[in-house]
């Protein structure tokens, strides 16, 4: 996992620099921000979508998938650098849902068990400013159950002067008992010279809720658990097909 700083610009929060520019016009850029993030939504709370929003993605190459250990897994990412916000499609027992995660956030990294029982996705927290934090959406029982969570930004870079920028996600892991742990990094210049500050979270309760982070002397070492990484992969085109095909 990648110990880069991640910085927001305006509400965009980053998204342009993580994923390839599409080439929309800027004249249109104002419908198309609007398209993706309907008012109402929640993160974690399931939501209709309709063909019609399917088809928006689907053009505009928005939708990505997920692969475990080079496995396509059956959700899809729906994220785009010229919309606002993020939205997780989940095939289970043969039905398609959508989970939204927050207006303006980015993806930052995914998680899931070797079986699929449960899932972890790490976002920024969609707004700009101090007092930012992580979203985190977790899945369970097989992608039956979802909720989301919130990870408080570190206080000693929830500043104006820090620049809404968010550390980079370096470790994460969890044991049978949902006792899990999340390793952070931040490049902070002091006087004249720039320091690593590390941050570990943790989190007693499958992911639910999550402590203060807790400024550590130096890296740790590896996490060891149950979850394994995901890898964002080009969507499938056998999902994209059964997504599509799932509206009428």
């Amino acid at each position: 996992m990648s110990t880069s700083t991640y910085r927001t610009s305006a509400w965009l929060l980053f998204i342009a620099s993580l994923f390839p520019a599409s080439g929309c016009a800027a004249t249109t850029s104002a419908n198309v921000f609007a398209a993706l993030w309907q008012p109402g939504w929640t993160c974690g709370q399931a939501a209709s979508v309709n063909k019609a929003f399917l088809r928006s993605l689907t053009e505009r190459n928005a939708l990505h998938g997920y692969a475990l250990n080079g496995i396509p897994v059956p959700i899809l990412l729906g994220q785009n650098p010229e919309q606002s916000g993020a939205i997780l499609f989940v095939k289970h027992e043969g039905k398609w849902q959508a989970y939204p995660i927050a207006d303006g956030s980015v993806v930052l990294a995914a998680y899931s068990t070797p079986a699929f029982n449960r899932l972890m996705l790490f976002a920024t927290g969609g707004r700009e400013g101090p007092g930012n934090d992580y979203l985190l959406l977790y899945g369970k029982n097989q992608l039956s159950e979802f909720g989301c969570a919130n990870a408080p930004f570190p206080a000693e870079l929830s500043r104006p002067d820090w620049g809404n920028a968010y550390p980079g996600l370096h470790d994460f892991n969890m044991n049978t008992q949902g006792v899990g742990t999340l390793i952070t990094a931040a490049n902070i210049v002091e006087g004249k010279t720039e320091h690593k500050h590390w941050y570990q979270y943790t989190t007693r309760d499958w992911g639910r809720s999550w402590g203060e982070p807790l400024n550590l002397q130096s890296m740790p070492p590896p996490k060891q658990g149950i979850f394994l990484p995901l890898q964002e992969v080009p969507a499938s085109p056998w999902l994209l097909n059964s997504l599509m095909n799932s509206k009428p």
